[in-house]
């Protein structure tokens, strides 16, 4: 048995969405604010807390809820109160189980039909009123009787949503039912999901469905990791126990360590004897724990290893301690060890995590162990559901990989577990980590795309990437090796930029600094080239993000595409797979150097405000000393920073392409200029990155003026980035 998908309808930015969950791993991506927390929240919150306050309701509802009491204390209109007022606003998620036959002991309760056998059961929580009518007119009377109070001041309740802030614990309840699976409604082309009407028909249940079935545990983004201090913070906090009130008495009164009598002094000497035994003990106790901990690369070569001691002070006695320590060093009669906080903050989130993981899988198996025996030993969950919430905080690279990559065995590590299928493991991570997201495969990922609903709010459709590329299983390995290689944060961007090569690579962010927009927000720069940037476009297009891919010409001429020097009217055409593949389609040299700006733009077929643009070399025009204008056609990048910057080339100083192009700039002479340019960019000896590094270190790169192409290029996707309205870009919060 296993979590299929759930459809979350009315939860924050999630107005209607379903989830795909894979048997296993689950990985939810995408930009900021685009409603990855908020699907963590409505799974916690739904199947845990099992209770909500007024702000979970999806933004628009809220306005529907307002206008709700007005209808109320509208004496004129007098309305009614019902529960179908309701119906298209409580928040309720859909969680669909796959159940095998023999696993019908699990779900006898909860069976849609008497004969239903095996396959989908769907279960409904929805957080709506106990009774309408008691909510209507305790509102009504708390609405009048703060108008009657006065008529100046803002008393509460303002309206019916200010009421519910408070009241909303008092009035509504999360309530469960069984759905119909022959109701289930494919996802639309937009991706909205369609679930069934709540089956007010039947009563809901009273009893919590997956109290039996589905044992859910939580890993928060917040791991409490500041190093603060510690006694500070404790006293705080317990100063009010008791137990901090008898230790503070022990520690001034009868602490035996201070001014010991014979008699302290034999107990003090029994103690530490007896700590060494437990020591010894409680080390062993934890070895296959710590040998868990070394799958996921700790300690390591250059990190310490971790020692689990008791406390030795009388006092602690009292608070039962034991504390974490690292050994630094010896000095042969001596150990040195600091206390847990003095290590990184890396390696605490990552011993933490890794712990919590262990206790999750051992508390699920073994139970508590803390009940007394006789108490009724609960069955085991068929499901075990984990949530792991930005696990990258503190973490590097490599040890983020090393996490993703180990997190999901240590949780099947039981025999109870290992090559068995009755009991189910599904781990849910939320990343903003392109290392965590790119270690996974892409059937495991759920991409999380904004849109707007009809009335222009924003919300969030999840994508499951498992089809994005179709059949094409090339495509789909060559995408993913590439973006292994690069480490992009594709997933996470509000736009991209495909580039050609290390030149564009390295002045990119110079001229992305020109343009405001631009340099607030995420935007992956992604260097694939021609030849292979086209097959990005499948998951271009389901993300659903404005791209702009900017190529080079490469005119060539003959059967075999032979490059050559750039002539209009000669019949030469663009070499470049991009263009004839993407959004252009044409490679006739003519025809590309008089497109106009619109033909070099494609809609999304996903999302209309999404777009596509392919951006090449255009026509310069350079003006000689004598004051004529001739026109040079370049084919690269390079070239077409030097022709665009062709006064200040004459003087500057370098070497390799930038002596070329000087050296070529020192005659007036159109035909002898334009071949010079073009062999020295087509030399084998031409070394691009080292001419874009030899170009920073030789002249501030802002004062480069930027190549036309690629300026209205970047002014193009600085408007559909503005466009976009509601901050939907340059909100920095994750909802």
């Amino acid at each position: 048995m296993n979590i299929a998908f759930v459809e979350i309808k009315n939860f924050r930015k999630l107005k209607s969405c379903r989830i795909d969950l894979s048997p296993k791993s689950t990985i939810f991506v995408g930009a900021n604010n685009s409603g990855k927390t908020s699907a963590m929240f409505a799974l916690v919150k739904f199947l845990r807390k099992r209770q909500l306050v007024v702000e979970d309701f999806t933004l628009s509802n809220l306005a529907t809820i307002a206008h709700l009491g007005e209808r109320y204390v509208d004496e004129v209109n007098p309305v009614v109160p019902s529960i179908d007022d309701w119906k298209d606003i409580c928040p309720f998620i859909d969680v669909w189980l796959d159940v095998r036959e023999d696993e019908l002991r699990y779900v006898a309760n909860i069976i849609p039909t008497l004969s239903w056998r095996s396959g989908k059961i769907g279960i409904r929580l929805i957080y709506e009123p106990k009774d309408v009518e008691k909510l209507f007119q305790e509102y009504v009377s708390a609405y009048k009787l703060a108008r009657t109070r006065s008529d100046k001041a803002k008393l509460w309740p303002l309206n019916f949503t200010d009421y519910l802030h408070n009241k909303m614990k008092t009035y509504f309840v999360m309530n469960a039912y069984i759905l119909d699976p022959t109701k289930l409604v494919d996802l639309a082309e937009d991706s909205i999901a369609s679930p069934q009407e709540t089956p007010y028909k039947n009563s809901p249940l009273d009893f919590d469905p997956f109290k039996k079935l589905i044992k859910i545990d939580i890993i928060t983004a917040q791991r409490g990791l500041e190093d603060s201090n510690e006694d500070d913070n404790d006293s705080a906090i317990e100063s009010n126990l008791l137990s901090a009130q008898l230790r503070d008495y022990y520690d001034k009164q009868l602490d035996p360590e201070r001014k010991p009598s014979a008699s302290d002094i034999r107990a003090l000497t029994e103690m530490q004897a007896a700590k060494e035994v437990f020591d010894k003990q409680i080390s062993k106790r934890f070895q296959s724990a710590m040998d868990e901990l070394a799958k996921f690369g700790y300690p390591g070569k250059y990190n310490p290893g971790i020692v689990i001691e008791a406390k030795t002070q009388t006092s602690d006695i009292i608070s039962h301690s034991t504390v974490v320590k690292y050994p630094i060093f010896s000095d042969g009669d001596n150990k040195y060890k600091l206390p847990e906080k003095f290590n990184g903050l890396g390696y605490q989130n990552l011993i933490s995590m890794s712990f919590k993981l262990m206790s999750f899988r051992d508390s699920w198996i073994n139970g508590d162990r803390r009940k007394a025996d006789e108490e009724e030993i609960e069955a085991i969950q068929p499901i075990h559901l984990v949530l792991i919430e930005e696990p990258e905080a503190h973490l590097h690279v490599q040890v983020q990989q090393v996490f993703i990559k180990n997190a999901y065995d240590i949780l099947r590590n039981n025999p109870l577990l290992k090559n068995k299928n009755d009991y189910c493991t599904q781990m849910i991570v939320s990343t903003h980590s392109s290392s965590i997201a790119l270690e996974c495969e892409f059937a495991n990922l759920r991409y999380f795309r904004r849109t707007k609903s009809a009335d222009g709010l924003p919300i969030s459709v999840v994508i499951n990437l498992s089809n994005v590329f179709g059949v094409s299983t090339q495509t789909s390995r060559f995408v993913t090796r590439y973006l292994r290689t690069t480490h992009c944060d594709l997933f996470f961007a509000d736009a991209a930029i495909l580039i050609e090569g290390a030149g564009e690579r390295m002045f990119m962010p110079y001229f992305l600094n020109t343009y405001e927009v631009l340099d607030d927000a995420y935007i992956s720069i992604l260097e694939i080239g021609g030849r292979y940037a086209h097959y990005l476009k499948p998951l271009i297009d389901t993300l659903g993000i404005s791209c702009l891919v900017i190529a080079d010409l490469d005119s060539a001429h003959g059967a075999h595409g032979a490059g050559v020097l750039p002539k209009r009217g000669k019949g030469y055409f663009s070499s470049n797979p991009t263009i004839k593949n993407w959004v252009i389609k044409n490679t006739d040299l003519d025809y590309l150097l008089d497109l106009d700006f619109d033909s070099k733009v494609e809609s999304n077929p996903h999302i209309d405000d999404a777009k596509t643009r392919v951006a090449y070399q255009t026509p310069i025009n350079v003006t000689f000393s004598d004051g004529t204008e001739h026109e040079f056609i370049p084919t690269t990048f390079e070239d077409s920073l030097a022709y665009t910057n062709f006064d200040s080339f004459k003087t500057m100083k370098g070497i390799g392409l930038i002596k070329k192009f000087k050296n070529a700039f020192k005659t007036e002479n159109e035909t002898q200029i334009s071949t010079n340019v073009y062999n020295a960019v087509e030399s084998t000896t031409a070394k691009k990155a080292e001419f874009a590094l030899d170009m920073i270190y030789n002249r501030d790169p802002q004062s480069i003026v930027i190549p036309a192409y690629i300026a209205e290029a970047l002014e193009w996707l600085e408007k559909e980035i503005s466009s976009k309205d509601n901050n939907d870009f340059l909100n920095k919060e994750d909802e």
